[in-house]
């Protein structure tokens, strides 16, 4: 069964659509990563799904409910999550206090869910009370992952989670992404890293100027000479 389904969206900013017809799907246990040149869409597409903006066609299905045009904050509440390319963390805050943010919605304590947190990540139990603007890059994109999976989302949407982070972070980083999707998560990807996250990727998807270019399983992308000469670096 599809836990979210993007049906033919056409969206843009202004007067400019930058997605014209977009349709992907994702399953509900698996790890779906787009991959596309700069200013394919990818971001926008994260964006419409998330409700930060809403598409002038097509439909976006959630656990079988129109979500299409829904309020980021009612979206949270339905089981979805969003950690976005950058300013993903509260810099002042403390890595306990940014995770108490992303239970905000809860009416009673979160300890017990932070206590998961912190098994996923060990090492933010010791640091707990140091500022997020203190952490590295990486760190901080660990803080904005567990911060995302306070209210155990169904979905969580992530936009190039590896950028700009040394090789060995990125594999790090996405191999919680894999033991995230193996305790429940499904996981809408855009990584720049395309080999590495197609790897872990059930299923994949080519945007090119805004419309559906390829769509395959992990493998399939991975061995095909076209899309290794196009988007995977030959």
């Amino acid at each position: 069964m599809c836990i979210l389904e993007v049906q033919n969206i056409v969206a843009g900013y202004g007067r400019v659509n930058i997605l014209h017809g977009v349709s992907i799907s994702v399953g509900g246990t698996e790890i779906v990563t787009v991959i596309g040149p700069n200013g394919a869409g990818k971001s926008t597409l994260l964006r419409s799904v998330f409700g930060l903006i809403t598409p002038r066609e097509g439909r976006i299905i959630f656990n079988g409910e129109d979500i299409t045009g829904s309020n980021p904050s009612a979206l949270v509440a339905k089981g979805l999550a969003y950690v976005p390319q950058d300013k993903n963390v509260f810099p002042s805050l403390s890595i306990q206090e940014n995770l108490e943010m992303g239970a905000f919605i809860l009416k009673g304590g979160c300890r017990s869910r932070m206590e998961v947190i912190y098994e996923l990540f060990p090492w933010m139990r010791d640091k707990r009370h140091v500022k997020a603007g203190d952490l590295s890059g990486g760190q901080q994109q660990m803080v904005a992952l567990g911060r995302a999976l306070m209210l155990e989302p169904r979905l969580l949407l992530l936009d190039e989670p590896s950028a700009g982070l040394a090789p060995n972070m990125v594999s790090e980083i996405l191999e919680k992404v894999k033991q995230i999707n193996s305790a429940g998560v499904a996981v809408l990807m855009i990584e720049q890293n395309a080999r590495k996250a197609l790897a872990i990727s059930g299923r994949g998807y080519v945007l090119a100027m805004g419309r559906n270019e390829f769509e395959g399983t992990g493998s399939e992308m991975l061995n095909n000479p076209e899309i290794g000469r196009l988007y995977l670096g030959g």
